[in-house]
């Protein structure tokens, strides 16, 4: 046979045989492990960033870090305005920021009441009181939330407070801690800048200027409260406001409907506000003020930015009160720890709106009340500070009321209403 038929006979049933399915399973001694896929990527849910945690029997700052280190550690003497130093100081607008760094300074301190959520309790409310000015708000929770936030919160009082089911008055939470700090910032929305309450400034004799009675801010509009911004205001007590702005931008009518409104065309800051038509554009603004506090309707009053316009007002506001004038004038620069375009104009090297202690619109104010040559009238001072009958600022400021119509009545009924004791520090140790 040949030799190639007969190898081929033997290959061709090998491979058949090869081909055929076992009639038994056969086990596989070393079986490959499945191929995983990868898992479709999930976008994690943004975690929330709380503010820090106030717990029963904290003792909390009020105001915002960067401006309380201002006010605390700066002491300005009267009627001195060679130098300023509030540049030094790490605040809202400044080259003391790091690259890509955002401090917004004009913003108080804020913080979060939490508890143990539960729907079922349905929606909820805050109740925040202070005890020594007697002011209370209340603020409403969405169902199932297990944190509020407070802030604008006043310096160097005791604040109770009680979360609540307002269907059935349950108690998710509720205690109490204490604040410190020299001033009150408030902020109601993002777009409402360099909002302070006017209160906690001591006077000469030691007494201090009340909480809760006159705001200062920057632009306050319906376009840039929105709603959450009203009901944050609404929930402050806030009743009337006070534009200073000029006929470009000034409202004809309440940014918040139902509150008293008063709005007097004013051009500018500075001693050319002081003087303008005799004096009648400021006492319009003055006697706005005082009858709101006569009236127990705390007020805001602002111009476009809350700076030399608001800035002059808040002068005569504290200086009549007989607040100290080297403080005064630090008041003036707290503005500075609110962002670039509200504290300055766009460049920090525009000189002309660096609004300075010691330049525009502060000092020629300040200057002018201290000469004592007003729009109706010329007044002899003493200007020595060793002589018993030295005038002081707090009484140069009574003659240009005065001077322009302010009422002694007036004057004395403010001062009445407008000051207290102090509060003691409640600063924990250090």
């Amino acid at each position: 046979m040949n030799l190639r038929y007969f190898l081929l006979g033997l290959i061709v049933p090998a491979m058949m045989i090869g081909c055929q399915k076992p009639d038994t399973p056969q086990e596989d001694p070393t079986p490959e492990p499945p191929v995983e896929k990868p898992d479709t990527p999930v976008t994690p849910e943004p975690e929330i960033q709380l503010a820090p945690e106030i717990k029963s029997g904290d003792c909390v700052l009020a105001p915002n870090k960067y401006a309380e280190e201002f006010v605390k550690n700066v002491t300005y003497p009267d009627r001195d305005y060679t130098y300023s130093v509030v540049l030094d100081y790490h605040g809202g607008y400044n080259g003391q920021l790091a690259e890509g760094e955002s401090v917004n300074g004009d913003k108080s301190s804020e913080y979060t009441i939490r508890w143990e959520a539960n729907e079922a309790e349905g929606k909820l409310q805050l109740v925040l009181s202070e005890q020594e000015t007697g002011w209370s708000m209340t603020k409403e929770i969405t169902a199932g939330s297990n944190y509020v936030d407070v802030n604008n919160l006043t310096p160097n009082v005791h604040y109770t407070y009680k979360v609540s089911s307002i269907d059935n008055g349950t108690v998710m939470t509720e205690g109490n801690f204490t604040t410190y700090g020299h001033i009150r910032q408030v902020f109601f929305k993002t777009r409402v800048r360099n909002g302070r309450d006017m209160g906690g400034w001591l006077t000469y004799d030691g007494k201090m200027v009340k909480y809760h009675k006159i705001y200062r801010t920057g632009r306050f509009e319906s376009s840039t409260l929105a709603n959450s911004g009203i009901k944050a205001i609404k929930a402050e007590g806030v009743l009337a406001q006070l534009d200073l702005r000029n006929t470009s931008d000034v409202l004809d009518a309440p940014a918040i409907a139902g509150f008293d409104f008063c709005a007097p065309l004013i051009e500018t800051g500075g001693d050319s506000m002081l003087k303008a038509e005799k004096g009648d554009k400021t006492r319009q603004c003055m006697q706005f003020i005082i009858d709101c506090v006569k009236n127990d309707k705390p007020v805001i009053y602002h111009c476009s930015l809350g700076r030399d316009r608001t800035g002059t007002l808040g002068m005569i506001i504290l200086g009549v009160l007989d607040v100290v004038e080297g403080d005064i004038s630090k008041e003036y620069e707290v503005t500075y720890f609110s962002p670039r375009g509200w504290s300055i104009a766009t460049s920090e090297t525009y000189k002309t709106f660096q609004n300075l202690r010691t330049t525009w619109a502060y000092k020629p104010a300040a200057e002018y009340i201290w000469a004592g040559k007003y729009p109706n009238g010329t007044y002899e001072f003493n200007d020595d500070k060793e002589s018993p009958d030295y005038t002081p600022f707090s009484v140069r400021v009574e003659k240009y009321l005065l001077d322009i119509g302010i009422s002694q009545a007036d004057i004395d009924a403010f001062r009445e209403l407008m000051l207290t004791e102090p509060y003691p520090s409640l600063q924990p140790a250090e």
